[in-house]
């Protein structure tokens, strides 16, 4: 009975950004169980249920699983009731947790009430997916202000060529060479880039469009539709609409923030932040990022009579060239404005600061706590933080592992307690074949991964890795693992091979072969293992005790009337057991 599984609330089974701030929907209002002043509603079963992972599902079945599923719920409730009573709210961990959970609770849920609730039809998820493995080949202009963009689009509506028009205006490094061109896969690019430039012709361009780099304006050179889908369009369903919904949030949010700034009267200052574009350092290689004792302040180099100049303001604050200067030196090497972006990088990069204070104010304004789904997440992360700050001393910090009873275990169990086999990677994730294929040749040349990855790679994920996954076990990374653990020997480099997010390349690194663990090697796993043991037993005895002292009610009869929704893995099983005639009934 881990604590972990006992937290069933919104805050453990779903992110924010799922606060649905669409108005108050019917609630199926039946009780299931009563804890003090706490009560437990068919309807609140249901949405746990839906929402919570599936490996703290009961293993029952049936109206045994229902019981099981309540009794947890039920659990939760009686340790939040009880740290509550024992004054863990007045905690001063508490405050400082609630403090921080709720200016990011308020602000995301007043963003998404703004956006409203986005539908995605059957129809958009069916365009969508008719579109997956197309890929186009693009130029683009890139501009640093808005009016140089509309400028250069004005000159291609004239009849001026492309390429010509790119020479004159792009701040992009590539424009004296007149441009390059870039290949990306649908799915792959920018929310508010993809629709446009998938919906051109080649030849075809788009208006400017605003991007964390600066405006663009996109020509599509060559449209290819021969690239592989990731699969039958019904497994895939789900995860579509999630994705088409996340960009439409992401577009929705981005034009609100935006029109946020514009209200709040936000200028930005273009010919200072020119200043700090060229006082920028040339950009260094993700790898090659150094440590902070190492560096000298201030990092950024500025004439004295350009300190005081603005960058950009709004009322009550003005942000500075010298603001900037040291809002620079104590940011991180990987959240540091890069040259490439342009005056992009910088403008973002201050947008997060302009950000907390508007939205600080506006959400103020907005009176947002008094939304009811805001106040139940609001009262759940409270409970869970008094929950687990209970379990600490009233549990975990009672319980003794000796070492002899560590020992016996060891010798007990000794044929489970082993090592899987583990593999380290290079891996180059790539927006299309031919660049993974030339990623490839450079592998199969002896060249360095970190090389590569820099210089290909759209791997997040391994890029502050130098390229490499670091020692994995199968299942770590699913995207790789049917390649990855089908290689034979290290220094193998796989053919390009298609995924979700793209085209990946891998070269194994390193493989370690399963072994038996040496006591020394297992007494951490050992000890957890004995400790969760003894935790448990102790906090079923607790439970037992409060549950009688603060009177619990269960209403058996309601019990009944739950109806346990159809969840998103269980219906792509169940559509996977269909296609292979092994439809089995639950």
């Amino acid at each position: 009975m881990r604590i972990v599984r006992l937290w069933l609330g919104p805050v453990a089974i779903a992110s924010i950004a799922s606060i649905a701030l669409t108005g108050c929907s019917k609630r199926d209002d039946l009780k299931l169980a009563e804890i003090k002043d706490r009560v437990i509603t068919v309807h609140d079963f249901e949405d746990a249920y839906a929402r919570v992972k599936a490996e703290y599902l009961p293993k029952t079945k049936g109206d045994e699983a229902k019981k099981d599923f309540l009794n947890t719920m039920i659990d939760r409730d009686v340790m939040a009731v009880k740290a509550d009573e024992l004054g863990y709210d007045k905690d001063p961990s508490v405050a400082q947790g609630m403090e921080a959970f709720r200016r990011m609770t308020d602000q995301v849920a007043f963003l998404r009430k703004q956006v409203g609730d986005i539908k995605v039809s059957d129809d958009d998820v069916k365009k969508y997916y008719e579109k997956l493995g197309t890929s186009v080949n693009f130029k683009r202009i890139l501009c640093d202000r808005e009016e140089q963009a509309q400028e250069a689009y004005q000159k291609l509506k004239s009849g001026e060529d492309f390429t010509s028009v790119l020479e004159q205006y792009s701040k992009a490094e590539d424009a004296k060479d007149g441009g390059t061109v870039t290949t990306a896969g649908f799915g792959l690019l920018l929310p508010e880039i993809e629709a446009p430039v998938f919906a051109l012709p080649v030849g075809g361009y788009t208006e400017p469009i605003f991007t964390p780099q600066g405006w663009v304006i996109i020509q599509v050179i060559k449209i290819d539709k021969a690239g592989k889908k990731p699969g039958p369009l019904d497994e895939n369903m789900d995860r579509i609409r999630t994705q088409i919904k996340n960009q439409r949030e992401t577009i929705a949010i981005n034009k609100f923030t935006e029109k946020l700034r514009e209200k709040y009267g936000v200028t930005w200052n273009y010919d200072n932040m020119e200043i700090i574009y060229n006082a920028l350092p040339p950009d260094r290689p993700i790898e090659q990022a150094g440590s902070r004792d190492q560096e000298v302040y201030p990092l950024l180099y500025f004439d004295a009579g350009d300190l005081d100049k603005p960058v950009v303001s709004y009322p009550g604050r003005t942000i500075t060239i010298k603001d900037f200067s040291d809002l620079y030196d104590r940011a991180s090497f990987y959240s540091r404005p890069r040259k490439q972006m342009r005056l992009g990088g910088i403008r973002g990069f201050l947008t997060t600061n302009i950000m907390n204070d508007i939205s600080n104010d506006a959400v103020a304004k907005s009176n947002i706590e008094d939304d009811p789904d805001v106040k139940a997440l609001l009262q759940d992360k409270k409970d869970e933080l008094m929950t687990n700050l209970m379990y600490e001393d009233l549990v975990n910090k009672k319980t003794v592992v000796t070492f002899d009873r560590l020992q016996a275990y060891y010798n007990d169990n000794k044929a489970a307690l082993r090592q899987p086999e583990q593999r380290n990677f290079g891996v180059v994730l790539c927006g299309d074949q031919d660049t993974a294929l030339r990623a490839q040749e450079k592998m199969l040349a002896g060249q360095s991964i970190a090389a590569i990855a820099s210089e290909y790679s759209t791997d997040g994920e391994t890029l502050e890795k130098r390229g490499q996954t670091g020692l994995i076990i199968h299942g770590a990374r699913p995207d790789l693992d049917e390649v990855g653990f089908n290689m034979k020997r290290v220094g193998e480099v796989s053919t390009p091979f298609q995924t979700d997010k793209g085209w990946m390349v891998i070269k194994l690194l390193e493989l370690q072969p399963e072994r038996q663990f040496t006591f020394d090697e297992a007494r951490d796993r050992i000890q957890a293992a004995l400790r969760q043991q003894d935790n448990d037993k102790t906090l079923k005895e607790l439970l037992a005790k409060w549950r009688d002292e603060f009177k619990v009610v269960v209403y058996d009869n309601n019990i009944k009337k739950i109806k346990l929704p159809a969840r998103p893995q269980d219906q792509l099983k169940q559509i996977r057991n269909t296609r292979e005639g092994k439809l089995t009934q639950s």
